[in-house]
């Protein structure tokens, strides 16, 4: 039954003699493994296509709805990790296949006539794959995708004359977002494809029409048809190809995703693709406006270089021309061996670009964890707010702008702190250390005029279990709602009740107060209903002066207020959700 479907077929579309035309091709010098590498970037190509065409089912091209798609390809989609992978890894690959193809085929002087042609194919092909490169690395529309190919849009408009005119094509505008989005993709699932193809098959018809490049010296009686040696070569290269990737794919558990593009964040440390690691070195040779200098001009001599190498031959000896083509390819693999190494050696030895790269793995790891936490997620317009509605990373950005100045968190301060440490502020750990040791720096040890609690210290009389139990007493007043009066609050019988109730009236109620709750006292100290909660806090950083709060201090020994034009109300917000913890975190 098989022979006659196959029979069948055959006689319709003559399918065995096409192949037979390739398998019964005569190899002068026979089948040898310098021939494979042709076929290894012919079954990677297809991989390329495949895994390209999967994740096209599910990938959005919106720099709203990008990064959550390439989210859910990773970790959400059946075997959607393994396609991925496949697809970055394959990126890679194609780029070290399409190296040594080049250096195997200047070796064996492939670009000499009749075969010039077929070597010029070659060369658009290598500038095609960049292509991809280019295009791809945007696609996911994460930090590292979208802060590389802005560096290298600004130098491509850097380029005299036609420079910015092609910038502004490209990016789809001045600013980087949708417009940009999309071009990019409609180049690399749709325009550079097809040009791909088209070179692809005239460079097989070319290279079908005159054969492999035999060796310079042949020995009488090797010939060998195409099949079944060198088939078998070519099969057990690209085989061994795809297996590499496949281990690299389940290595790494897939390919990387960045934190979500953030416009806002100019110092992330971006870099290249290792493979342009290189090029990324040579350009620190050409500073400022030089830049397109080192990245199109230099890159673009070395093509024109190889692309006149066939037409060469016409003006110098063969034999002489070949040496000086293997020369420049030896330099050229020795420069950019030399300048990755300087590459990585620099960003290693680098205090700056490390910090940086930490903060980027930390927004990384965290926009990660909160695109899967079912407490966060991806918000429904757009993972660019991932982070920036996340407590922990906005909290903790606002407080290092605003608040450092004076305060301290997590052994972080201003040069001369004259404020509380603010790490596990309102929690019942910092209020027992504050009752425990009020003077030290990281409570009031440090701030100006307010040794009240210092005072009280002195004298006080009250167990450690009787602290112990006005730490939790307070702990609670975090948790008073918004809307809850201190009458209604008294109301409840347990808050009366409470084991702290009575050493906190006893003692702190000589200088704070709760309104109606205690009586007698200095009351010099501020009033701490809701203590700790969202709205004291809130209360706290707008209006510090308050009577009910430090009113009492001088003006230079008080808190500065945050009006509504120094702080924003959805940076109060993630100040205060920092400050009570009030975010997702990792189970421990």
């Amino acid at each position: 039954m098989p022979n006659q479907i196959a029979n069948w077929v055959d006689d319709r579309t003559g399918y065995r003699a096409f192949v037979r035309t390739f398998s019964d091709q005569v190899m002068p010098g026979g089948a040898r493994w310098r021939y494979v590498f042709g076929s290894g970037l012919a079954a990677v190509f297809l991989v390329q296509a495949f895994t390209g065409l999967m994740m096209m089912l599910a990938y959005s091209p919106s720099s709203n709805a990008a990064w959550g798609s390439v989210y859910y390809i990773s970790h959400e989609m059946w075997m959607g990790w393994i396609i991925r992978g496949l697809h970055h890894f394959g990126a890679q690959t194609v780029m070290v296949l399409l190296g040594m193809h080049l250096v195997q085929t200047l070796l064996s002087g492939a670009y000499r006539r009749p075969r010039e042609f077929n070597w010029w194919l070659g060369l658009i092909l290598f500038v095609l794959v960049v292509g991809f490169g280019h295009t791809g690395y945007q696609l996911p529309w994460d930090q590292k995708g979208y802060w590389a190919t802005k560096v290298v849009t600004n130098i491509m408009g850097g380029a005299p004359v036609l420079g910015p005119y092609v910038k502004t094509i490209v990016v789809g505008g001045n600013d980087y977002g949708n417009q940009t989005l999309t071009r990019f993709y409609g180049l690399h699932v749709g325009v550079l494809p097809v040009l791909t193809f088209l070179c692809l098959f005239a460079h097989v018809r070319l290279a079908k029409r005159h054969g492999l490049t035999p060796p310079a010296r042949i020995q009488e009686g090797t010939e060998e048809n195409y099949s079944p040696a060198q088939s078998f070569k070519n099969t057990a290269f690209a085989a061994a190809v795809v297996a590499i990737m496949m281990g690299l794919v389940y290595y790494h558990g897939g390919a990387p995703l960045d934190a979500p593009a953030d416009p806002s964040t100019p110092d992330y440390p971006a870099r290249p693709e290792w493979f342009f690691l290189c090029l990324f070195q040579m350009l620190k040779s050409f500073p400022g406006r030089l830049e397109w200098v080192g990245s199109i001009v230099i890159p673009g001599s070395i093509l024109l270089v190889f692309f006149l190498l066939p037409l060469l031959e016409k003006i110098l000896p063969w034999k002489l021309l070949h040496f000086l083509a293997c020369s420049f390819l030896f330099l050229l693999v020795c420069g950019a061996g030399f300048f990755t190494i300087a590459a990585l050696y620099a960003d290693a030895h680098d205090a700056g670009f490390q910090e940086a790269r930490r903060k980027a793995d930390a927004a990384q790891e965290r926009a990660l964890f909160l695109a899967a936490s079912p407490k966060a997620g991806i918000p429904p317009d757009g993972s660019g707010f991932l982070l920036r509605r996340d407590p922990l990373t906005e909290g903790r950005a606002v407080l290092e702008k605003k608040c450092l100045s004076c305060h301290a968190v997590d052994g972080k301060a201003a040069e001369k702190q004259s404020a509380p440490d603010l790490a596990d502020f309102g929690s019942r750990g910092w209020i027992r250390g504050l009752l425990e040791k009020p003077a030290d720096a990281r409570y009031y040890g440090t701030t100006p005029k307010l040794t009240g609690m210092t005072e009280w210290k002195k004298t006080s009389k009250l167990t450690p279990k009787e602290l112990d139990d006005v730490a939790d007493f307070v702990a609670s007043f975090a948790k008073i709602p918004a809307d809850l009066t201190p009458d209604e609050w008294l109301a409840d019988e347990s808050v009366v009740k409470h084991p702290g109730s009575a050493p906190f009236q006893k003692e702190c109620g000589k200088c704070h107060i709760i309104e109606g709750y205690t009586e007698g006292g200095d009351r010099d100290g501020p009033r701490l209903f809701a203590w700790g909660s969202p709205q004291w806090t809130a209360r706290m950083i707008r209006k510090p002066g308050a009577p009910d709060l430090y009113g009492y201090l001088d003006a230079e020994a008080r808190m500065p207020a945050f009006g509504g034009g120094q702080i924003t109300e959805d940076d109060l917000s993630a100040l205060i959700r920092y400050l009570a913890r009030d975010y997702p975190m990792p189970a421990r």
